[in-house]
């Protein structure tokens, strides 16, 4: 390639790099189980992808890597003129598919070895799976087909502890030394599942959207499996397979599954180190949470909302104004990260209790994704929690919010209790103030 037509990468920016940061010491010596789907060897951002694994291993992070089949089976089997019985590792494989299977997996692990040695990373091919034969499923022998009985821990752990990566095709032998052919994303789930991994990534041909097309960002695994239940039109049967035992994997203790389009450059590590990631999460704990602030949290709901103080889109405030009413103050994370805050402050007027909605902000990064929707609706029950019978907001800039998303409505200064109508009077700022009735 001339030096005109060479590819260069962007320098990558400082903020990038302090936000990777970030996530090593959660991520640091944490497993990840990356699955790669067979066909995005032959794309040219297949380079790519492996050069994200290593930087992964580099940060300390142990990787083992499962590779699908499907694609080369499909391909070498046309070539050959031989009518496949399944490509998927799941249904029946014949003894004609078998053998097709067994040379397309050769390959694919022989130019997989060599790809990653050419980047100087250590691998091993492992053969760390006790499989055995599927046998007859609603009627039908699947003959050459296998599921996996148990995995070999301390072969892995060899591998791992010396900085190795283990290489899992998806392909087994059982206790006669019959080989069997197996469903790579199956591979995947049991390993991590065994290994008490932190995350699988299954890097596939394509990713998961919703109706309009956009990505679906997150799923529980109850929205997984209603997903697989239904077959949703959208996606094939390779994406229903990763739902399926992403949910599994999630049931039995795998925190988190994400599904990220492989097409995509770097979409690896854009997944795992921003906040909203590019792929989706399939999650079995709470990945966003609205929790009580604590002085430790002040620093970053300074730094968040420094800009938007400086705009006069917030009251300005002090880290002693904000420790003095912390207990009011609430923050929204992601995956451990203050991404939002709002307050709450509660007034009592004769037999009248008002509470108020404040400093209601989200990262400009995170906006327009429900966050402060969420965020004010919490609001909401904190408010009724402290038995209030309106709760009032006071806007400069995003009053239109308050009425047309949370069903508030402008009312004029005299709604505010005389204690807040003081400061108000005082501040200057003519914010419009907005109510809603609780009860």
């Amino acid at each position: 390639m001339a030096e005109s037509e060479s590819i260069i990468k962007p320098t990558a920016r400082f903020e990038d790099l302090r936000g990777i940061l970030r996530y090593v010491p959660q991520f640091r010596q944490r497993v990840f189980v990356i699955a790669i789907d067979g066909a995005l060897m032959h794309q040219a951002t297949f380079s790519s992808l492996l050069q994200d694994v290593a930087v992964l291993q580099s940060l300390n992070i142990e990787v083992v890597l499962v590779f699908g089949a499907r694609a080369q089976l499909r391909y070498l089997a046309e070539k050959r003129g031989v009518t496949l019985s399944s490509d998927d590792g799941m249904g029946r494989t014949d003894a004609a598919t078998l053998e097709v299977a067994v040379d397309a997996i050769s390959r694919q692990t022989s130019a997989l070895m060599g790809d990653l040695t050419a980047l100087e990373m250590p691998v091993a091919v492992c053969n760390a799976l006790a499989v055995y034969p599927a046998g007859v499923i609603n009627g039908i022998d699947l003959e050459f087909t296998g599921r996996i009985e148990r995995v070999d821990l301390e072969s892995l752990r060899v591998l791992l502890k010396a900085d190795i990566i283990p290489i899992l095709p998806p392909m087994g032998y059982d206790s006669r030394g019959t080989t069997l052919r197996l469903n790579s994303d199956a591979v995947a789930t049991e390993v991590a599942i065994a290994l008490g991994a932190a995350k699988i990534i299954f890097v596939s041909e394509a990713g998961l959207t919703n109706n309009d097309g956009s990505r679906m960002a997150q799923l529980s695994i109850s929205d997984a499996r209603d997903l697989v239940r239904n077959k949703d039109p959208r996606h094939d049967v390779n994406l229903l397979s990763k739902l399926r035992h992403a949910a599994i994997a999630c049931q039995e203790g795998v925190p988190r599954v994400h599904i990220v389009d492989g097409s995509q450059d770097e979409a690896l590590l854009a997944e795992l180190f921003s906040n909203e990631g590019v792929g989706t999460m399939i999650h079995a704990d709470d990945y966003q949470q609205i929790r009580e602030a604590s002085s430790s949290d002040i620093p970053a709901l300074l730094s968040m909302m420094q800009q938007s103080m400086d705009d006069a889109a917030l009251v300005p405030r002090t880290r002693e104004q904000i420790q003095g009413k912390i207990k009011d103050f609430f923050v929204l994370e992601t995956d451990g990260n203050p991404i939002g805050c709002v307050a709450v402050h509660s007034y009592e007027e004769g037999n009248r209790k008002v509470a108020e909605l404040a400093c209601l902000f989200v990262r400009r990064s995170h906006k327009n994704r429900g966050h402060g929707q969420k965020l004010v609706a919490y609001a909401e029950d904190v408010a009724r929690q402290r038995d209030s019978e309106e709760l009032v907001a006071l806007s400069t800039q995003a009053f239109r919010f308050f009425e047309e998303k949370m069903g508030f409505q402008v009312t004029t200064p005299d709604s505010l209790p005389a204690a807040r109508r003081e400061k108000y009077d005082k501040s200057g700022r003519n914010s419009k103030v907005l109510i809603k009735a609780l009860k």
